[in-house]
């Protein structure tokens, strides 16, 4: 005879049996009960920001380790990486001028290492790195992004 089985194991067996798109739906709800849920508990944001660098931390050293590991680049996007350099680069410059805390370090950890994964894919994995599924259209996140930014630069001109 059987054990039962617990519930957390149901729900398991029930998510893998799902096809990808309710995977994907119900993975968006659940971030975004997380979220609530973080919003609703955490007092100090700081304490949510140092947690959030812990996390992008644990996940690029992942990534680290299997371009480490498997000498391949290959399902990785530069692209990707290089919008999260450049997003990271004014981050950090914003963070030297105006803060200069616990953040400017952990962006500048972030920064190197990401930069890091960059050097890997650009040079040493160059070979396995496939351009051609690489087709992000990272011009338009850029313009938009320096749209934004122009704006936001206006409005704190004019307001000061």
């Amino acid at each position: 005879m059987r054990p039962p089985k617990r519930p957390i194991q149901s729900v398991t067996a029930w998510v893998r049996r799902q096809p990808p798109k309710v995977k994907a739906f119900l993975a968006v709800i659940t971030g975004m009960a997380v979220l609530i849920i973080l919003r609703a508990i955490v007092n100090d944001h700081d304490n949510l920001f140092v947690a959030a660098e812990a996390v992008h931390s644990v996940g690029i050293s992942v990534l680290i380790y299997k371009l480490m590991k498997e000498k391949t680049c290959a399902g990785i996007s530069l692209k990707s990486q290089e919008l999260t350099a450049i997003f990271l680069a004014v981050r950090l410059y914003c963070s030297f001028v105006m803060e200069y805390d616990i953040h400017t370090v952990l962006d500048l950890a972030t920064l190197a290492t990401t930069l890091w994964v960059i050097y890997m894919i650009r040079f040493k994995l160059k070979s396995s790195y496939m351009e051609d599924k690489d087709n992000f259209l990272q011009y338009y996140v850029e313009i938009l992004a320096d749209l934004v930014s122009a704006e936001d630069l206006m409005y704190a001109l004019y307001c000061s």
